[in-house]
C-alpha cells in the first residue's frame, strides 16, 4: 500500500510540472421497477483550483456542491425522482495548477402512468443532441443490413450523425463497432418505412424460371426511404441491387 501511494505522488508531481489529466467515474444502480417512464436528464457541476496544493476544496464538498446544483437546476415535482446517478471526477494537473471538476447526471424519473409506447420522453430525446431518425428513414436501434464485399451483413444501430451511423455487430461472438455512410444501410424491421413501401424485408417478390433453367428468385433484404435492397438468387449464386419503390410495384 506504501508503495502505491509513493506511485500516485510521482505521477501527480510529474503532472503538476507538464499537463495531464485524471478520471473517475462512479455508476450507482436504478430503483426502477421497469414501469418507469424516463423524462430528462439532470446534471450539476462543481469545481475548484489549487496552486502548489494550496487552496481548493476537497472532493467530499465538491461532491456536494455538485449535487446541491443538480437539485436547484433539475427540481422534482411530486411523482419523480432521481435515479442512476454518475458521479465523474476530473482532475486536470497544469503546470503548478490542479483543476478539479465534479459532475453529477442522473435520470429523472417518474411511475405515474404515460400515455405512451415509448419509455423516454421527448425532452430526454432533445436532451441527447442527436437524431434517432437519419435522412435515409433509418432510427436509432433499428436492425439494419448492408453489403460488403458482395456479403450480406447485419448490424443495430447504435448511433447517428447527420451523414452516418455507427453499427455494431457481432461475429464469434465479439462485439464489433463500424461506421457507415447511412445511404448503405436497409433496415430490416421499420414499420414506417414498410408503411411507405407496402412491403416488407423478407418478403419474396418474384420467382422465375426458364426452360432447363434454375429458379431466379427475388427477395427484399431491407428498407429504406424510397428504396428497398433486394437479393436476387439463381444457381447458387447471390447477388444485391437497390431499387425506388415505384419500380417494385410496376
Amino acid at each position: 500500500m506504501r508503495n502505491l501511494h509513493c506511485i500516485f505522488g510521482i505521477i501527480g508531481a510529474f503532472c503538476l510540472l507538464s499537463n495531464c489529466t485524471v478520471q473517475q467515474s462512479y455508476l450507482t444502480g436504478s430503483h426502477c421497477d421497469g414501469k418507469c417512464t424516463y423524462l430528462r436528464m439532470g446534471v450539476g457541476r462543481a469545481k475548484s483550483y489549487t496552486i502548489l496544493g494550496l487552496g481548493g476544496q476537497n472532493s467530499d464538498n465538491l461532491i456536494f456542491l455538485a449535487k446541491n446544483n443538480l437539485y436547484r437546476t433539475y427540481p422534482l415535482k411530486k411523482s419523480e425522482f432521481y435515479d442512476n446517478f454518475i458521479v465523474n471526477i476530473r482532475h486536470t494537473y497544469l503546470p503548478l495548477i490542479k483543476r478539479t471538476v465534479i459532475t453529477i447526471r442522473a435520470d429523472i424519473v417518474t411511475n405515474d402512468i404515460v400515455d405512451s409506447d415509448q419509455a423516454f420522453s421527448s425532452s430526454y430525446y432533445e436532451y441527447l443532441g442527436y437524431p434517432t431518425v437519419g435522412y435515409f428513414g433509418i432510427d436509432l436501434a433499428d436492425s439494419v443490413v448492408f453489403v460488403r464485399s458482395g456479403q450480406l451483413r447485419k448490424g443495430i444501430v447504435i448511433e447517428l450523425s447527420n451523414k452516418n451511423a455507427t453499427v455494431m455487430i457481432t461475429k464469434n461472438g465479439l462485439e464489433k463497432f463500424i461506421s457507415l455512410p447511412q445511404k448503405q444501410l436497409f433496415a430490416l424491421e421499420n414499420e414506417k418505412l414498410e408503411d411507405e413501401c407496402h412491403c416488407e424485408a423478407g418478403q419474396v417478390i418474384e420467382v422465375s424460371a426458364s426452360s432447363g433453367e434454375e429458379p431466379k428468385i427475388v427477395k427484399i433484404v431491407g428498407l429504406q426511404k424510397d428504396r428497398a435492397l433486394l437479393s436476387i438468387t439463381q444457381r447458387n449464386k447471390t447477388i444485391y441491387r437497390i431499387k425506388n419503390f415505384a419500380e417494385l410495384h410496376r
